[in-house]
Formats: structure tokens, sequence, C-alpha cells
């Protein structure tokens, strides 16, 4: 899928309970790589990797996190520019080391 496909779409977990939804999506290479989502009302935005989830075809991104692990990880900060260390701390809290 193209960075444009995942925007707008509902994230949920794997008992479709809704986490959020994808509001952008971080590149790196040309490939996408964090999707930047929105926890809802007076929440902060968050990263998630993309590799973790799957598009449904009722178009819900489907990933093995809760809300709660979601709500946990490094938050995206306004440029939604991904830091080394930004990532380094997504890389283990989403448990990809």
């Amino acid at each position: 899928m193209t960075i444009p496909e995942y925007c707008g779409h509902d994230v949920v977990d794997s008992t479709h309970r809704l986490i959020g939804t994808i509001t952008d999506v971080v590149s790196e290479n040309g490939k996408p790589r964090w999707a930047v989502v929105d926890l809802g009302l007076l929440r902060s935005l968050h990263y998630l990797p993309v590799a973790s989830g799957r598009m449904t075809a009722s178009g819900e991104f489907v990933v093995p996190f809760d809300k709660r692990t979601v709500r946990t990880a490094p938050e995206a900060d306004r440029t939604h520019r991904v830091s080394p260390s930004t990532r380094e701390r997504l890389m283990r809290h989403y448990g990809m080391r």
C-alpha cells in the first residue's frame, strides 16, 4: 500500500476493538514504516509499526497490540519525524529487537 492509502483508516486490535485512526505515515527508505495514530479526543498521537498490521477488506487496520500498548508508545512530535533515538525506543517498545 502507498502512504495515502493508510490515512483515515481505523486501527483495531485483534478483537476488533478500536484503538484510533491513522492520520499520517512516516516512511523510511521510501517504504511506509510508522503509522501516526490519533487515539481520540484530547489524546496525543503515537507511533505504530506499519509492518505489524494488515488491512482488512472492510478497511480496518488490524494490529496485534491493544490500545494501552499503543498509548504507552513514544508520542509523535509535530513534524512526524522519527529520530534515531525515537526509532530505538519504538523498536524496544514494540518488541522488534
